[in-house]
C-alpha cells in the first residue's frame, strides 16, 4: 500500500518488491514500512527489559540537542574508535537476550526481503564486532535537528571498513510510540559538499536554508513499526509530546560492489 509523500507500507501478506532497495536508496521510495512482522506483545517485552539497563543508559548534550541512548553510535567516536569499540563490546555483555534476539530477527527480515545475501554486524580486523544497534530514547519536549547521516563521509580518512560503505541504509524498529509529534520528515534532499557551509557551528546538524525549497515526506511511526529510509537525505524528527518516543536502530550498507552483502553497524 502505497500512502502520498514517498512512504510505502509493506505488510506480511504481500510480495518481496524486486526494485525495493533500488528505490530506497535513490529515494524514489522516501520511508519503506514493514507493518504487522512485530506484535505488540514482544515490544511491551522489550520495553520492559529495558528496564535493567537504566544504568547503562547515556546521555549526550549538545546546545541544539539532548541524546539518550543505550549502546555507542559511531558518528561520536569517529575521532576515538577504541572507546566505541570498548564501549560496543562492553553493552553487548548487558542487554537482555530479547533485545539481542530482536536484533536478530531484524537483520533476518531485511536479508529475507531485500533478497540478500548476508546481513550482519561489521567486524573491524584489529578492534573487533560494531554495535549491531543502539536503543535511542526521545522523552517529552525533544526534538532531533535537521541532519544527514553518511559514514563514508563521517569515517573519511579513520581507516576504518564503513568508510568504504556504500549506499549506506538506516533501519528504525519503533518499540514505543510517542502521544503525538515525533514524525520523521525527509527531505528530498541529498548531501553534498557545498552545503558544509550550513552546517551548524557548535551544534549538531544543519541550518534550515540547506533544504530551502526542497519538498518532505512525513512519516509517524507506529508500535512494532520497522522503517528504512537513505539516511543521506536531510532528516529531522519533530518534538514529542506525552509518553516517549522508544526505537531500536542501526545502519547497514554495502562494503563493496556485490549488492547482495550487506554489513550492518550502530
Amino acid at each position: 500500500m502505497k500512502m502520498g509523500g514517498g512512504v510505502e507500507i509493506v505488510t506480511p501478506d504481500r510480495g518481496v518488491g524486486p526494485a525495493w532497495l533500488d528505490d530506497v536508496i535513490s529515494a524514489r521510495i522516501s520511508v519503506l514500512v514493514f507493518r504487522g512482522f512485530i506484535s505488540p506483545d514482544l515490544t511491551r517485552i522489550l520495553i520492559d527489559d529495558l528496564k535493567d539497563c537504566e544504568s547503562s543508559v547515556r546521555v549526550s548534550s549538545y546546545l541544539n540537542a539532548t541524546l539518550t541512548t543505550l549502546g555507542p553510535y559511531l558518528a561520536k567516536y569517529v575521532s576515538s574508535p577504541d572507546e566505541y569499540f570498548e564501549q560496543a563490546a562492553t553493552i553487548k555483555t548487558l542487554l537482555p537476550h530479547s533485545l539481542s534476539q530482536a536484533q536478530s530477527d531484524i537483520y533476518q527480515l531485511l536479508k529475507q526481503w531485500f533478497c540478500l545475501d548476508s546481513l550482519n554486524t561489521a567486524v573491524e580486523p584489529v578492534l573487533g564486532e560494531y554495535s549491531g544497534s543502539v536503543i535511542r530514547f526521545h522523552a517529552d519536549g525533544i526534538a532531533n535537528p535537521l541532519h544527514s547521516d553518511n559514514i563514508s563521509r563521517d569515517a573519511a580518512g579513520s581507516g576504518l571498513i564503513v568508510e568504504r560503505i556504500a549506499h549506506q541504509l538506516s533501519c528504525v524498529v519503533c518499540l514505543q510510540a510517542c502521544t503525538s509529534g515525533g514524525q520523521l520528515r525527509v527531505f528530498r534532499k541529498n548531501w553534498c559538499l557545498e552545503d558544509e557551509c550550513f552546517k551548524a557551528r557548535c551544534e549538531l546538524g544543519y541550518s534550515c536554508g540547506v533544504v530551502e525549497g526542497y519538498g518532505a515526506c512525513e512519516f509517524s511511526p507506529a508500535q512494532g513499526d520497522v522503517y528504512i529510509f537513505n539516511p543521506a537525505y536531510y532528516h529531522e524528527i519533530d518534538r514529542v509530546s506525552g509518553v516517549a518516543r522508544i526505537t531500536m536502530g542501526f545502519f547497514f550498507g554495502f562494503p563493496g560492489e556485490d549488492m547482495k552483502k550487506a554489513i550492518a553497524w550502530s
